[in-house]
């Protein structure tokens, strides 16, 4: 199970994220931008601010790559429920 999951995670990537992250307009994009320029202005604050910008920007990457996997996999369990219909 996990291979299939690993494959679908894999498709839905390279084959469905960019896709629909363009359906989001310029919004996606413009968001990446500001994220970019808010993080450099809170590492000039000082060294103590970048240390913490860094783990916080971790953090974050970590809770959206859990969010990101969780919603992929009740994806997967949907459709492979519905497939059993």
């Amino acid at each position: 199970m996990t291979t299939l999951m690993d494959v679908l995670a894999q498709y839905a990537e390279e084959n469905l994220v960019s896709r629909l992250l363009l359906e989001t307009g310029p919004q996606f994009s413009e968001a990446e931008v500001r994220v970019e320029e808010l993080t450099a202005q809170l590492k000039a604050i000082s060294p103590e601010a970048e240390g913490y910008v860094k783990r916080l920007t971790f953090e974050q990457d970590t809770v959206s790559i859990c969010r990101e996997r969780a919603f992929l996999l009740s994806g997967i369990s949907i459709g492979l429920e519905l497939g059993r219909l």
